[in-house]
């Protein structure tokens, strides 16, 4: 069944800083939602300790678990860049591959956050006619966006459809 997610080719992944970085960003959340939680709890419960720390329980339950996952996530993207088409595979369980053949790329944008900027990554989005065809591949290093980025617009204006 992987085959038909991974068809033959060299594919890139998605470096190790990007786990590490979508793990810091998901673990400080995931603590600032928890403590939000704690703090409902605590007023719902007036301080009873019993509900207080099954709250906790949960929420370190619920943090420890999106830690854990959001690595395997990041390490279900894929990218091969083929002789027509860019090809992206991702998905745990629900998997995923998109084709996106150069010449239907409208446009191809990067972007990056301020977590995203300390660990020196960008995110590539492309742009095509169809929203259903639209994808995104994340944290690549920002050298690595920039070079893709610019390989992908000149793709796209080699093998645009004539207007």
């Amino acid at each position: 069944m992987d085959a038909l997610f991974q068809p033959d080719g060299d594919w890139q992944r998605l470096g190790d800083v990007a786990v590490v970085s979508h793990r810091v960003n998901s673990l400080a959340l995931n603590l600032l939602a928890s403590i939000g939680l704690l703090v409902g709890v605590w007023i719902l419960t007036n301080g009873d300790l019993l509900w207080v720390g099954a709250a906790a329980v949960a929420a370190a339950s619920w943090t420890t678990w999106r830690v854990i996952r959001i690595g395997r996530w990041i390490r279900s993207f894929g990218f091969r860049e083929g002789e027509r088409d860019l090809l992206i595979t991702h998905g745990l369980w629900y998997k995923s591959l998109t084709a996106i053949p150069y010449g239907r790329m409208l446009s191809v944008e990067v972007t990056t956050g301020p977590v995203s900027r300390l660990w020196g990554l960008a995110d590539v989005q492309l742009i095509t006619a169809s929203h259903r065809s639209n994808a995104q591949i994340p944290a690549l290093r920002a050298t690595d966006a920039a070079r893709l980025r610019d390989h992908l617009i000149a793709l796209g204006e080699k093998q645009a459809l004539p207007l």
